[in-house]
């Protein structure tokens, strides 16, 4: 059967499991393997832009994971320093053009404060939009369903404590999302850059 929406991925995990009634903890399952996936996987389909209007403090995007990069729109990118240096440099500043940046305390502060009005435009890690029934299906239920599968049935294996099949399940996890995180490194670069040896099921 093919694993294309949420609703067929509840199937399939009751179906591997052979318990039609783990269809009430299904949704527990696939939330703990998103929380993996979003930990683990750094791709491509991960990324995301926002253009931003500048201040001297702007909240994150409510998806942030991780910066990319932060540029000025017209002039180049920022150069980002940590919290403490930006602070030390900045404690008693002039307004003129962004130079730097830093993100602390769950916004991103720009040095110089603005003496304009500036756009940026953030590249930036998101974090991962889960499925439910309402939200059907995302990148990596379309790309990679065997993630999701093996990913929510670590969750059902602990719950029903078979231990045997755990490191198999585990393993085919581990194998595939270094499989995705290696193709894009490689698009990224273009060149091949190595191989994940295993097999799984």
């Amino acid at each position: 059967m093919a694993i294309t929406s949420y609703s067929e991925l509840v199937t399939a995990i009751c179906d591997r499991m052979n318990d039609d009634a783990l269809s009430t903890y299904a949704p527990e399952f696939i939330a703990l393997a998103e929380a993996q996936f979003t930990r683990r996987l750094k791709c491509l389909d991960m990324e995301g832009s926002s253009t931003i209007a500048v201040s001297s403090t702007v909240a994150l995007p409510t998806d942030y994971k991780k910066v990319r990069s932060i540029h000025l729109d017209d002039y180049g990118p920022l150069r980002q320093l940590s919290p403490d240096d930006f602070q030390t440099k900045y404690a008693d500043d002039s307004a003129a053009q962004p130079v730097d940046y830093a993100i602390f305390s769950g916004v991103i502060h720009f040095g110089p404060t603005p003496d304009a009005a500036y756009t940026v435009t953030m590249t930036y890690l998101r974090t991962l939009t889960g499925l439910s029934s309402t939200n059907t299906t995302n990148w990596i239920l379309e790309k990679h369903p065997d993630l999701y599968l093996y990913g929510s049935l670590i969750h059902a294996e602990f719950r029903g404590w078979n231990d045997a099949r755990l490191p198999t399940i585990n393993s085919a996890v581990e194998q595939i999302i270094a499989e995705i995180n290696m193709a894009d490194a490689e698009s990224r670069r273009g060149e091949y850059v190595g191989e994940v040896s295993g097999t799984y099921f």
